[in-house]
């Protein structure tokens, strides 16, 4: 479940999608939050991606391809 934490405050939280880019470890003990190792894989994993998390928001508000 902490993993989804991790994800609504990237959503939700433009400091803290920041924070973990720059520096993820720091990031989540600031927030309280402590990951699973494989959790913690996942997360690097999705941070290793190019514009994964500038992009996460945008998705969220747009609208379905069929909708249009």
């Amino acid at each position: 479940m902490t993993l989804a934490t991790v994800a609504y405050r990237i959503s939700t939280d433009v400091s803290f999608a920041e924070s973990l880019q720059m520096n993820a470890e720091v990031a989540l003990q600031l927030a309280g939050i402590a990951l699973e190792k494989t959790e913690k894989k996942a997360l690097e994993a999705l941070l290793a991606l190019p514009e994964s998390i500038s992009k996460a928001g945008n998705f969220m508000l747009t609208t379905e391809p069929w909708a249009a």
